[in-house]
Formats: structure tokens, C-alpha cells, sequence
């Protein structure tokens, strides 16, 4: 069994166990500084006399006490706890910015607010500590991949690199139009199949590389062409102006990382973080000027030759936007021949408190009924593949069922246009107040704990470890999601991860982790 505190080139041994202790050991400094961080802002708010600053209080309360409560207990997988934090930036941040999709709302309603949040925290938190004792813990097997477990650092790399390479030749070939003739003879339903398996396997390789890197083992040339090809694929996959696409795989990058080496790369995460706000800021001017009308599913993609002159003209924007040049009014872009167009800061984009403000609103002013479950119903058919079933509902129906319900959108609009909710908001739409954050709570919270148990023993190069891996990462990039999207997404991952490594895998006992300590 590996030791929490060996060297970072043992990860290949390590188990998901041992990443674990790394972040309970994180936590442990991170917080005290944490809580008087919270306390100072929300005295800070208190006497600004900002509105917001019980809701934030209520927030960091549960925020504090959820991780506390992890890192007493916490023995494999840090779901819980990066929940936790996803939670505290994506609802508390906007309380302190001041932006006015919150601030129009009165005090009293962002108090309710940060109570559900809180109720919600608290919930989670219980419902993984009843879990923790409730579960067992499975046999101490799993299926690690072979020449992966032992000296096989070199086999691992040259994984890594074929995987990224599969996703970078892909991208080449299907931006160069070669690709065209091939899919469109692929029966419906197939395309978003070959696009999850692709897709997994860049998120994968570039995992599996950063963990060799962190851990020492790349070469410079091979940490160099590690480099190029995560810059490339980015450069490729955010042309078509959806950040989305290049941010999961940077942030496969982090957890990489940050497992191999029990640090959080926090270089890496300032570049990438002032990259992607500055091209954000512009994005939505982009947007309205090569997409027109078009919904995101039918999003006109750059050739290569094209690619450069929009990296040039989407800077540009950014700037024009950030200065105010060519403004009109606060937050609008305009050139001579368009119309203004709102731009978006990647802190409104991370703004769920707004989604959340306004189902509060929509419910107990405006008097309008939850829908008792009715955007979770549809989940069970949406994970039948559309290979089987062409006229399945979209991956987005329960957003639209919520959009529409709630009177953000009209059914047409829906199909062009995606407004984000996120779990907690569409959890008050459907079950109303208190009740949806208890649910929402206990099941997420039973569910990280099962996981936990279940993968603490896993090796990370093995099945269960890629498994836990991609459910890991489709929770970080969950916060403007619902839940039928959330499910969705993970499943179209997990499929092909599991069909790329059952091939390669072998069973394998592990030692069983020792209790954690607090």
C-alpha cells in the first residue's frame, strides 16, 4: 500500500485512498484560513450594509462546517468537498461583486437565499456522513490496467501521448472537412457516440500525462510536445467561441496535477483563469456575429485557415469590451453595422445565485408551481442511446421544461437559445422551498459517499479509477447544469472509458487503507 507521504513518482501504486489524505491534509491548513477569510468578508458586508451579507454569511457557515465534516471523516474521492467550494464560488462570489441580476432583488430574498444554500450544505453533508457508515466497503480488488501498476512508466506515457494524439487528429480531420464524407454515413444517433469516445480520450491521455509530469517522469522534450498538444487541442476545440470544451481539459490538467503531487498548481490555474475571463468577456459579441440565430447545436465551425483571424478579431473584442470602446451603454459593444450586443465577465458567467433568486421569486410571488419531479422523470429515457432511439427528447429538455414553466422562455426560443439553471435552482423549481434543497442534499450526498467507498481501495490507473475520475470531472464543470444534462454527459464519458480500458485491465488486490485520522 502506498504511503500518503511517499514520493510523487509512486502515484502509479497510489490509490484513490491516498489522493484522499492529500486533500485532507489541504484542508486541514486551508480551513482556519478559509473561515476567517468568510468571517472578515462577511463582517466586511455587514458594515457596507450590503444587502447580501446574512445570505453570504449563511453560505460560508455551511461551507465551513460541510468541509469540516469531510475532513474528519473523509477517506477516498474529495466529491464532497470540491462541491463545497464549486458552491461557495458560484453563489457567494456574486454577493460580493454586486451585480445587478442580484442586487435588484430585495434583502429578504437573498436571506432566503443563503438559507437554502445553507440547508442544502448541511444536508449534503449529513446525508455523506450517514452514508460513510452505512456503506461498506467492497472487496479490496480492481482491474488496473496492465504494465500500468508497476514499472511501466514509459508504456503509461506512450498511452497518454496516443490518446491525445487520437483527439488532436480527429480535430484536424474533422475542422479540414475530411471527416464529413465518413460521418454522414454513420446511422443517427452514432456521431454524439464516436464525439463522448473522442473526447474521453483526450480527457484521459492528458490526465495520465500530467500525472506523469507531476510526478517527474516526462522528458523536456516530452513535457514540450505535453504542452503543444494541450494548447493545440484548446486552440482547436474554443475556435468555435464555447469555452467549455477547452476548460474540461485544462482542468483535467489540475486534477493531474494536483494527485501526483499533493499541490495545487497554482501558476498554471492564474494563467489559465486570466486567459479564459479575458476571451469570455468578449465571447458573446463573437457569438452573435458567426452564429446569428443559430442554436448551439448547430454552431458553425472554423476551418483551420479561418482560425486565426478569429483568435485576432475575438482579442480584439475582448479589449474593445473591457475598455468600453465602441460602447454603448454599460456592458454593450456595438460596431457601425450591428446592433448593441451584452457582453458577459466570466464572474457573471459563474452567477448562480441569480438562478436561484429567480425561482424563489417566480414561486412565492409569483405564485407559480413547482414541478414535482417533472425534470427528473425524463432522465431514465434520456440515458437510452440515440442509436437505438432517434427521437429521443433532447439532453436538454428538462432546461427547457424549467425555462418555459418558469416563464424565462417561450417553447421556440428553446431551441436556439440555453439558459442555465444549476442542480440547486432546478431543485427548488421542482420540489420548492426546503424540500428541494433536502433532496437535492440528501441524494447528492448519499451518492458521493457510496462512491467514496466504493473506489477508496481502486487504484487510479485502473478502471475504476478512470470511472471515478470522469465522474469527478463532470461535477466540476456541473454548476450550470441540470441534472439530466449532468447524468447525460457522464454516462455519453463513462461508456467509452470503460470500453477503451476493459480491454487492458487485469484484476488486481490492493492493500486496504487504513482508517483516516482527522
Amino acid at each position: 500500500m502506498t504511503n500518503p507521504a511517499s514520493p510523487v513518482s509512486d502515484y502509479r501504486h497510489a490509490q484513490i485512498g491516498d489522493l484522499g489524505a492529500r486533500t485532507r491534509r489541504a484542508l486541514k491548513t486551508a480551513i482556519p484560513i478559509l473561515a476567517a477569510l468568510l468571517a472578515a468578508v462577511t463582517i466586511y458586508l455587514i458594515i457596507a450594509g450590503r444587502s447580501g451579507a446574512f445570505a453570504f454569511g449563511l453560505i460560508s457557515t455551511g461551507t465551513c462546517v460541510a468541509l469540516q465534516i469531510w475532513r474528519s471523516k473523509g477517506a477516498g474521492l474529495p466529491l464532497m468537498p470540491m462541491v463545497v467550494l464549486q458552491h461557495l464560488v458560484v453563489y457567494a462570489l456574486p454577493l460580493i461583486v454586486t451585480q445587478d441580476t442580484v442586487t435588484s432583488y430585495p434583502p429578504e430574498m437573498m436571506t432566503k437565499a443563503g438559507t437554502e444554500l445553507l440547508i442544502f450544505l448541511l444536508a449534503l453533508a449529513a446525508a455523506w456522513r450517514s452514508g460513510m457508515v452505512v456503506f461498506p466497503l467492497p472487496s479490496p480488488t480492481c482491474y488496473g490496467l496492465q504494465d500500468f501498476t508497476g514499472r511501466g512508466g514509459r508504456k503509461l506515457a506512450r498511452i497518454g501521448f496516443l490518446l491525445t494524439f487520437v483527439t488532436f487528429t480527429y480535430q484536424i480531420l474533422e475542422r479540414t472537412q475530411i471527416l464529413d464524407m465518413v460521418l454522414s454515413q454513420l446511422p443517427s444517433g452514432v456521431f454524439p457516440i464516436v464525439w463522448a469516445l473522442v473526447s474521453a480520450a483526450g480527457c484521459c491521455g492528458f490526465f495520465l500525462l500530467a500525472m506523469l509530469m507531476g510526478g517527474g517522469d516526462l522528458s523536456a522534450t516530452q513535457t514540450a510536445v505535453f504542452w503543444l498538444l494541450l494548447a493545440t487541442n484548446c486552440y482547436i476545440a474554443a475556435s468555435s467561441f464555447l469555452l467549455s470544451a477547452a476548460l474540461i481539459m485544462v482542468l483535467t490538467v489540475v486534477i493531474g496535477l494536483f494527485w501526483s503531487t499533493g499541490r495545487v498548481p497554482w501558476l498554471y490555474v492564474t494563467v489559465i483563469f486570466l486567459l479564459f475571463s479575458y476571451l469570455n468577456i468578449g465571447k458573446v459579441v463573437m457569438r452573435q456575429r458567426y452564429w446569428g440565430d443559430l442554436g448551439a447545436d448547430q454552431i458553425p465551425e472554423a476551418t483551420l485557415s479561418e482560425m486565426p483571424d478569429r483568435y485576432v478579431e475575438w482579442l480584439g473584442t475582448s479589449y474593445d469590451c473591457l475598455v468600453g470602446s465602441n460602447a454603448r451603454g454599460a456592458g454593450s459593444v456595438v460596431s457601425p453595422d450591428e446592433a448593441p450586443v451584452e457582453t458577459q465577465s466570466l464572474l457573471e458567467r459563474i452567477n448562480n445565485m441569480q438562478n436561484l433568486l429567480f425561482v424563489i421569486d417566480a414561486v412565492e410571488n409569483h405564485h407559480i408551481e413547482p414541478l414535482y419531479g417533472g425534470t427528473y422523470s425524463i432522465i431514465p429515457a434520456l440515458l437510452i442511446p440515440r442509436f437505438f432511439w432517434p427521437n429521443k427528447p433532447g439532453t436538454h429538455q428538462g432546461q427547457a421544461m424549467l425555462n418555459v414553466h418558469f416563464g424565462r422562455q417561450d417553447e421556440e426560443s428553446t431551441t436556439t437559445t440555453y439558459i442555465a439553471w444549476g442542480l440547486l435552482p432546478e431543485a427548488y423549481g421542482n420540489f420548492g422551498p426546503i424540500a428541494g434543497a433536502l433532496i437535492l442534499g440528501a441524494a447528492m450526498g448519499l451518492f458521493f459517499a457510496w462512491l467514496e467507498r466504493y473506489t477508496v481501495d481502486k487504484l487510479v490507473i485502473s478502471v475504476e479509477g478512470f470511472v471515478a475520475f470522469t465522474i469527478f470531472l463532470g461535477m466540476a464543470n456541473s454548476f450550470e447544469l441540470v441534472a439530466s444534462v449532468l447524468v447525460t454527459s457522464i454516462e455519453q464519458s463513462i461508456i467509452p472509458i470503460v470500453a477503451a480500458t476493459a480491454p487492458f485491465a487485469r484484476r488486481v488486490v490492493v492493500a486496504r487503507q487504513p482508517p483516516p485520522r482527522p
